[in-house]
């Protein structure tokens, strides 16, 4: 058999494609991406054949496999339809994955990939040997995004495009419920909601929910196994006591009553520990030590553009994160102010997507007023249409109207500019499009101006 990947460069994509060719063979594997990214420098190196475009020169394949973000008008998926090769999606092939293995399912609006992190990193350590799946790169998986193993299958289900509600696991994770990727939903929350509450259905043994989660707490699994983590005396799993300390935030967990132990984690703020309750919550139901719990997390690293520290040095630091919703931009910015209380914070923030910001503009601007000062780079679009009247320049004018000092960006090289006079801040850069190479450009910028200083 041969599997063919339309956009192999996808995190999701990319983790599917290595399994297949880890279970069937190298040559069984090949795919097609309009761009060079680090999966697809990856997956060449592992001996995938990746073709740098797309058009209808495909080659002799029994599957296609396709994202979302694969329009019918794509010349390959016309081609596959013309020569009746079999079509399936990313998540129906995960899907079918989930359902021939015991699995993890986790999903949630914000923290999914923190939370499949630390879920697997906890099971390797422990000895299960699982195979991850990984809406991420994280430095405990042998493959960044992926690892192949004989053991539970554990994986981050994404929510966004509507299949969720056909995920079939043993074991779930909820972390939260928010109106995001609504666009997939006909624009109603209560379809997105839905979906998730289907997926939490499907689960077969155990489903572990965010008990302090407004939508989460209302729902009505009678027939099933529900356990829920939180900061309410409700909850089965409840944190406690959390406070920061030498750079690490640390927090009591207790089961009801009963003191667990504490947590040591190097990420600041509330949702992180909420994804490592989750997390501690799952793994002692299947049986895994306290112990092995705690040495994980004290020796746990975030996740790619997960709160990732660039550069620190003479009181300017600067952070890259993927948070792109309003509540994770909040969660981010509250967590700076706790990492750095003395800092003045400069968010620069890059929103993703325009129906994001069609549907969130007055959210953003809110949680945005937490920063000092705001600067915001130019829309992502992620593949989407403009849509008339959308404009991130709305965002500087709001907030500047609500004396929140805020500006305008275009030019990578005006804003990286500017910010390299900056002094005692701590720059923090959010959304989940380019904005992540300003960050590390103007790390690396710093790093040499330091090096050349001291040299």
């Amino acid at each position: 058999m041969k599997y063919y990947f339309s956009g192999i460069g996808g995190i999701g994509m990319s983790s599917l494609a290595l399994y297949l060719a880890y279970k069937h063979g190298i040559t069984s594997v090949l795919g097609s991406n309009n761009e060079m990214n680090e999966r697809v420098e990856y997956l060449i190196k592992k001996g995938i054949k990746v073709k740098l475009n797309q058009d209808s020169n495909l080659p002799d394949i029994d599957f296609l496999i396709k994202t979302t973000a694969i329009k019918d008008t794509n010349p390959e998926l016309i081609e596959a339809k013309n020569r009746k090769i079999a079509i399936i999606s990313r998540m129906q092939l995960l899907n079918s994955i989930l359902q021939e293995h015991t699995s993890i399912g986790i999903t949630g609006t914000d923290g999914k990939t923190t939370t499949t992190a630390m879920v697997s990193q906890i099971f390797k350590n422990a000895g299960k040997d699982p195979t991850v799946f990984l809406g991420g790169i994280h430095d405990s998986l042998e493959d960044g995004n992926f690892r192949f193993g004989n053991g539970i299958v554990i994986a981050e289900v994404d929510e966004s495009d509507g299949f969720i509600e056909k995920t079939e696991t043993n074991f779930s994770i909820i972390n939260n419920l928010r109106p995001d990727h609504l666009e997939h939903y006909n624009n109603e929350f209560e379809k997105l909601e839905s979906s998730l509450y289907k997926f939490a259905k499907n689960t077969k043994e155990l489903v572990i929910l965010n008990g302090d989660d407004v939508h989460l707490n209302k729902w009505h699994l009678n027939e099933k196994k529900v356990l829920y983590f939180g900061q309410s005396e409700k909850a089965d799993y409840i944190i406690k006591n959390r406070h920061q300390y030498n750079g690490y935030q640390v927090f009591e967990i207790y089961h009801k009553n009963t003191y667990i132990g504490d947590i040591t984690l190097n990420l600041p703020g509330l949702h992180y520990a909420y994804d490592a309750l989750a997390s501690t919550a799952l793994s002692l139901e299947l049986g895994i030590e306290f112990s092995t719990i705690k040495e994980t997390f004290h020796r746990y690293n975030s996740v790619g553009r997960r709160f990732n520290i660039l550069y620190d040095k003479d009181n300017l630091s600067i952070i890259d994160d993927y948070a792109h919703t309003p509540d994770e931009i909040l969660e981010t910015i509250k967590a700076t102010k706790e990492y750095f209380p003395k800092r003045k914070i400069i968010t620069i923030f890059q929103p993703h997507r325009y129906t994001r910001l069609y549907f969130h503009i007055n959210d953003f601007i809110d949680v945005l007023k937490y920063s000092d000062e705001v600067l915001v780079y130019r829309i992502y679009s992620a593949f989407e249409e403009p849509i008339n009247g959308v404009d991130e320049k709305k965002v500087v004018e709001a907030l500047n109207s609500q004396a929140t000092f805020s500006k305008y960006y275009n030019s990578e090289d005006e804003i990286i500019s500017d910010l390299l006079q900056e002094k005692n801040a701590v720059l923090l850069f959010v959304g989940a499009g380019d904005i992540t190479d300003i960050a590390k450009k103007l790390s690396k910028n710093k790093k040499n101006r330091l090096y050349n200083k001291n040299g």
